[in-house]
């Protein structure tokens, strides 16, 4: 018997062909009839694949003494699927397995170069880290297909192929953001295909196929505020109690300033100007820098700090790094200590909960929200709104209740 893969774009072949002889199968063939077997086969092929590599290394037959030692040990739900695979497989007629034939590499050289030729003309991606995102996005979507192709399953960079992906994915656990994120990637780059159809070679066929991935859809997700934050009495009481100058400035930059933990991080004495009452950050995945107003709390923990640090005057240290060494994971670390001293700590309360509270405040203190998305550098409104929104829920009994008394 012979199973033929088709290439990551539909309708361009691959000269790649599995033999496989008659009773013999490979461990993911194997488990691929073992899925289709089964009426519900949850995690049972996950569970059952270590157990056939196991028995293949040691040249073990698959019966129920090679299972008895492979599963010493293991839990009764681990077990279970072992033994439902040892009765399909008995049911085969025993089937001689062999191990899957080795990858040359763990992407497609196609699928390399039109990652390496979106990623080239993207201006969408800022910053290495979005990059490395979407890199092992797309990766992950072309291991999938080679993965499908392997198994003897229609598989190609088409609308169908990735709304069974998004479902696979959901299948296998990951969350919402994580699969939408992954969806985002495919479909950019998808377009990007389309657009450059002339310079990678594909055909009309191929683009509408391309196209019918536009129309798949991500997993439904309720955007709520997933991270707390402090109210004006308890921002100010954790300011208060922090009693280390560096400490303390890197609170104050976080919860008066609203930086980002890894802006703090990338902070140069010279960002900050006193004079101007200005300061000038680097924000996330971005190469140039950002001014935003400097507030009087903050400017005084600075001051304090570089007094401590002999970082005056500033001019002779402008191109230091205003807190050499310091990582996100401190910062975290340092701001979760004050938190848990002054019972503050909440499930969802963390270092970067200091950032929503400065936007959470300022909507609270009447600033106009296009103002607050300038200062906490949002490049989307929409993120702003969520501060807005927050606050309507939090005014919502009170402000009704006056306003019918009014209306009496």
């Amino acid at each position: 018997m012979a199973t033929r893969s088709t290439s990551i774009i539909a309708g361009k072949p691959v000269n790649e062909t599995i033999q496989v002889g008659e009773h013999v199968l490979t461990v993911s063939q194997a488990l691929n009839y073992f899925t289709a077997w089964l009426p519900k086969p949850g995690n049972y092929p996950r569970v059952v694949r270590p157990y056939l590599l196991f028995c293949l290394a040691n040249a073990y037959p698959i019966d129920r003494f090679s299972l008895g030692l492979f599963a010493a040990g293991l839990s009764a739900n681990r077990v279970s699927p072992l033994r439902k695979f040892l009765l399909f497989y008995h049911t085969q007629g025993t089937p001689r397995l062999v191990a899957d034939p080795p990858r040359a590499s763990t992407t497609i050289p196609a699928a390399n170069e039109l990652i390496l030729g979106f990623l080239h003309d993207t201006t969408t991606l800022r910053g290495d880290e979005s990059k490395d995102t979407y890199t092992k996005s797309l990766n992950a979507f072309f291991r999938y297909l080679a993965d499908e192709q392997l198994q003897g399953r229609q598989a190609s960079f088409a609308g169908q192929t990735v709304g069974r992906y998004v479902e696979w994915l959901k299948n296998e656990g990951l969350s919402a953001f994580t699969v939408n994120i992954r969806l985002s990637a495919i479909k950019q780059l998808a377009a990007w295909v389309i657009k450059n159809r002339h310079k990678v070679g594909v055909s009309a066929e191929q683009v509408d196929a391309l196209r019918d991935v536009a129309a798949v859809r991500g997993l439904t997700t309720e955007r709520k505020f997933y991270k707390d934050s402090l109210q004006q009495a308890e921002r100010d009481e954790l300011l208060q109690a922090i009693d280390d100058p560096m400490d303390r400035a890197i609170v104050a930059l976080l919860v008066i300033e609203g930086l980002r933990t890894v802006e703090v991080t990338r902070l140069k004495v010279g960002d900050i100007d006193f004079e101007r009452q200005q300061l000038w950050v680097k924000g996330k995945g971005k190469n140039t820098k950002k001014d935003i107003i400097l507030f009087p709390t903050c400017a005084q923990a600075l001051d304090l700090y570089l007094q401590e640090a002999y970082y005056w005057p500033i001019s002779t240290h402008a191109g230091k790094a205003l807190f050499p060494a310091l990582k996100t994971h401190q910062i975290r670390y340092r701001v979760d200590k004050y938190l848990k001293q002054l019972a503050l700590k909440r499930p969802r309360l963390s270092a970067h909960s200091l950032r929503h509270t400065t936007g959470q405040l300022l909507i609270q203190e009447g600033v106009e929200p296009i103002h607050v998305q300038r200062h906490l550098r949002h490049e989307l409104f929409e993120t702003t709104q969520f501060y807005i929104k927050k606050q309507t829920e939090q005014d919502y009994y009170v402000k009704i209740v006056v306003s019918n008394k009014s209306d009496a």
